[in-house]
């Protein structure tokens, strides 16, 4: 199958190898791709890959023993009697003669089995493999424990990385390479993200109706659990996060307004948000003008926005093959206005230093991208627009920009799924700019 996108973060990685000895940290969310990367890299050379299976200490070093047994051609590791992965770290590293690269994927499954692997290893790095022309990689997808237990001040490998890389997911052009109908792409693309193994499911289908019918509104669906997997790694009281997350989809986006849904005190939900938010999972906006103390939080991750706003609320509905589509606009004009400001970032129809949203009073508008003496204003509406209606949308976003606070010139625009006449408006744009 094509490999797709990373140009970048393979040549980050090229780069280290060629700085032997390097050590380097991958770590991103499950399915995001960190395995193929590796494995794209790791072509034509010598490498040792271990994944680390989720299962005892014992099983792992097992595992691992068999490992080091192919690799090295030696049976007389398996008899090896050790509870200790120093002795099979420092076995590793007195075997290695020509350059190699060492791979240890899933690493923090060791760790939830025995955290001493950490200084075990830190030893052997210090004292060997350091020293030789070897390249290590640990990957990870359980990103609270690789942040506190391996990139931290506090662990014992801190200082001893060459390189770490948070491989996040695909933009929306690279998203796009995986689909031939572009339109349904994109679609695709608003509903799961850049998650590469979210859009080999979604290119199965030809339309968005039968994709989230058959993998989101039905029990056998890929999708129909996979936020009890996202967040069970992560995450204690899931009951609590649902609820939270549940809140943000039907529009509780203040703090207030969660705490509210919950029926319990702001101060008590804060934490639970921190946690959201440091996991990349629910994003915390401020407007660019006005009171800056004032926060909006959106989910960020675009899998979990389409199923707490369409899943979760039909879960019986979903049993009894009744559930509907009926909210999927929310989902839709929600991911519009990210993949806007997605096509602002990558195809800079016009220069800007900053972007992000503005609201005050209860007016908001969607985009505000300002340079040093130019603020632009763009309204966006998953909406086929004719030119009364755009017309009318712009006078609208005028009369917002009265209440901005901005000392330059003002520029009025729209993003729509399509626009009538679209060229006798200075900044309008729709989905055919977005997808050449």
């Amino acid at each position: 199958m094509e490999f797709i996108d990373r140009e970048k973060e393979l040549k980050i990685l090229e780069r280290e190898w060629k700085r032997k000895p390097s050590f380097v940290v991958l770590y991103g969310r499950r399915r995001v791709g960190k395995t193929r990367l590796i494995r794209e890299f790791s072509k034509e050379k010598k490498v040792f890959f271990f994944t680390f299976p989720e299962a005892i200490k014992e099983a792992q070093m097992r595992e691992f023993k068999k490992e080091l047994s192919r690799f090295f051609d030696d049976e007389l590791i398996l008899k090896l009697e050790t509870d200790s992965w120093y002795d099979l770290f420092k076995y590793l590293a007195s075997k290695l003669e020509a350059e190699t690269l060492m791979v240890f994927d899933e690493f923090t499954y060791a760790i939830k089995s025995d955290r001493k692997i950490l200084s075990d290893l830190q030893r052997v790095w210090d004292h060997e493999l350091s020293r030789k022309s070897v390249m290590l990689i640990l990957s990870g997808s359980l990103l609270g424990m690789m942040w506190d237990d391996v990139l931290s001040y506090a662990s014992p490998l801190y200082g001893r990385r060459t390189r770490s890389m948070h491989l996040k997911p695909m933009d929306y052009l690279n998203s796009l390479r995986f689909f031939g109908d572009p339109e349904y792409g994109i679609q695709a693309y608003m509903l799961v993200g850049g998650i590469p193994h979210y859009l080999k499911i979604a290119r199965e289908y030809s339309s968005a109706e039968k994709f989230l019918y058959e993998e989101f509104l039905s029990d056998y669906g890929f999708f129909y659990d996979e936020p009890y997997v996202i967040l069970g790694e992560e995450l204690r009281e899931l009951r609590t996060y649902f609820s939270i997350l549940r809140a943000i989809a039907e529009g509780n986006t203040r703090l207030e307004e969660i705490a509210n849904f919950l029926g319990l005190p702001a101060r008590s939900v804060y934490p639970y948000l921190e946690n959201l938010l440091r996991l990349g999972l629910v994003k915390r906006e401020k407007p660019l003008f006005g009171d800056r103390k004032v926060s909006l939080y959106r989910i960020s991750d675009p899998m979990l926005l389409t199923w707490f706003t369409l899943v979760y609320p039909q879960m019986d509905r979903i049993s009894l093959g009744t559930a509907t589509l009926e909210n999927i606009y929310k989902v839709f004009s929600v991911r519009f206005e990210d993949l806007a400001r997605e096509f602002l970032i990558l195809k800079k129809p016009f220069e800007f230093s900053q972007i992000g949203r503005w609201w005050w009073r209860g007016k908001e508008i969607d985009i505000v991208a300002i340079n040093e003496d130019t603020a632009y204003l763009i309204e966006v509406k998953w909406k086929d627009l004719s030119k009364k209606d755009t017309r009318r949308i712009l006078s609208l976003l005028k009369e917002k920009a009265k209440d901005v606070r901005f000392k330059g010139e003002f520029k009025h625009g729209i993003i729509a799924r399509s626009i009538e006449g679209k060229e006798q408006f200075e900044l309008a744009f729709d989905l055919e700019d977005i997808l050449e």
